[in-house]
């Protein structure tokens, strides 16, 4: 079981508020694990902005603090996905990021496509966020989620939220709330990468979530 576990995720923007919400917003998000061991299992979530820092962080991380369990959590961009998280990301023409030595696949985890997708799992998540105006008939069916391709998914929250009183969705104004509000249960449900995330996770805390 590991005693320390630490999270690098891309999102959140330049330093700051933005990645501190983040961060409150992931850790409220991941709650299931981190409360099955609360006490015993040091837990860190690092918002590092740009994809690439998150990956550089993590590498940083697999050399200097070797027994932590470092995980890499980074938007996948693609909607279908043939082959394993690392050669996903080799693959990807902006990424090109070789697997790092001391590293496996269960620390490569990936938003599919992107951080988003999870909120379309949960309609009525939104809507707690949004308020009453949000129109979740502009949502897609839940489980297909992962199945959107991150302009789809910015579509959809464009129509879904022009007349609430955000009026529009905001990734730093709301994204971090959002993972407050969604029931990350949903979530798993339908989003078959983040149901990996959950379990990866538990397993190397020993615990099943």
């Amino acid at each position: 079981m590991s005693k320390s576990v630490a999270i690098y995720m891309e999102g959140g923007g330049p330093p700051g508020e933005g990645r501190a919400l983040l961060r409150t917003g992931m850790l409220a998000f991941l709650k299931p694990v981190v409360d099955a061991v609360r006490g015993k299992s040091r837990w860190r979530v690092i918002a590092c902005g740009g994809r690439h820092q998150a990956y550089d962080a993590f590498v940083d991380a697999l050399l200097n603090e070797p027994e932590v369990f470092n995980v890499l959590l980074v938007d996948s961009e693609d909607p279908v996905i043939t082959v394993s998280p690392w050669t996903h990301l080799r693959n990807r023409k902006d990424d090109g990021w070789t697997q790092p030595p001391g590293s496996d696949d269960s620390q490569c985890q990936m938003m599919v496509v992107c951080m988003e997708a999870w909120f379309l799992a949960d309609p009525a998540g939104m809507k707690r966020h949004y308020g009453g105006n949000f129109d979740t008939g502009a949502l897609p069916a839940a489980n297909l989620a992962e199945t959107r391709t991150t302009t789809d998914i910015n579509d959809v929250l464009k129509q879904a939220t022009r007349n609430t009183k955000a009026k529009e969705y905001q990734k730093i104004r709301d994204g971090a709330k959002l993972l407050e509000k969604v029931d990350p249960a949903e979530v798993r449900k339908h989003c078959k990468w983040c149901e990996r995330l959950f379990r990866t996770l538990g397993t190397a805390i020993g615990v099943v979530v």
